[in-house]
């Protein structure tokens, strides 16, 4: 059985949807992100505790891109939220 990440996002940060973008701001260094489409898209489903294949799945039937595609965005874009320590891994 494979064993699937969950993320969860670190406190001091505040996120607020508007059309289909979101913004995030941390309240530690007053720095405000704005995620585009696709960007709130995954944000929103590691936010729901999707696993990474229903992210996926949804980025291929939203907006026609290969699997391998999809799989590189959703890491490369998990990657950045972490180092920017917007989110953690859960600990459940």
């Amino acid at each position: 059985m494979i064993k699937t990440k969950k993320y969860q996002i670190n406190k001091g940060f505040i996120t607020q949807k508007i059309d289909n973008k979101i913004t995030i701001f941390s309240g530690e260094d007053s720095t405000l992100f704005t995620l585009n489409e696709t960007a709130a898209y995954i944000f929103q489903g590691l936010k729901l505790g999707w696993n990474k294949q229903k992210i996926i799945k949804g980025l291929i039937d939203s907006y026609k891109i290969t699997d391998k595609k999809a799989n590189d965005d959703v890491d490369e874009f998990t990657k950045i939220l972490l180092k920017k320590k917007i989110l953690e891994e859960s600990k459940s």
